[in-house]
């Protein structure tokens, strides 16, 4: 299910008509996945809790899903409990930005993570997902999507000529700039079951 619907992206477009709403859902399709997969993480509103399984690639710190709450750990078949004794969630601060970010690593303050040559050691039951989606995803959402539009009569890239060569599309520095700082830093993955 889209984070955008079709109704909102036609109003910001100002365009009621054309193209059909499967044309425009494809197209916002697309761009939330091209932004979940340059961004490294899912954009979606927390729901119920379900129990997740991780590999640990750290002693201290095990990089999660985003979520927004945490109601178990267990390392190992171990509970651990949060507090000085057990673990922290982090980021643990409000961005200066103002902006609440959701938790995405969870650190051991007292022991280690057992890792056990790749097998998933660790159970963690949350909320997955964002409090609210931050507004600079959605605006870029937008305009990823009336990129991906715009380009469908384009043929390689091509936009148009000049007297020495093929101009192309390129990437959109906007969305690009939006987006930065949700990128994730936990890299190629999470070690997930």
């Amino acid at each position: 299910m889209s984070n955008l619907s079709v109704a909102t992206y036609r109003q910001w477009k100002n365009n009621a008509t054309a193209p059909v709403d499967a044309v425009i859902q494809a197209g916002i399709d697309a761009a939330e996945a091209s932004i979940n997969s340059w961004c490294g993480r899912q954009f979606v509103v927390a729901g119920s809790g379900s129990a997740r399984t991780y590999s640990p690639i750290h002693p201290f710190e095990l990089a999660i899903h985003d979520c927004t709450t945490v109601t178990a750990v267990t390392n190992d078949g171990a509970t651990v409990t949060a507090g000085t004794s057990g673990y922290q969630l982090e980021p643990f601060a409000v961005a200066w930005t103002g902006e609440t970010y959701p938790y995405d690593t969870i650190r051991l303050l007292s022991g280690m993570w057992v890792y056990d040559g790749g097998r998933n050691t660790v159970s963690v039951t949350a909320t997955w997902g964002w409090a609210a989606l931050p507004k600079p995803y959605t605006e870029a959402t937008k305009i990823l999507t009336a990129d991906i539009l715009d380009s469908i009569d384009l043929r390689n890239g091509v936009v148009g000529f000049t007297d020495f060569a093929a101009v192309r599309v390129r990437e959109n520095g906007a969305v690009v700039k939006l987006l930065s700082p949700y990128k994730t830093m936990h890299g190629s993955g999470w070690g997930m079951a």
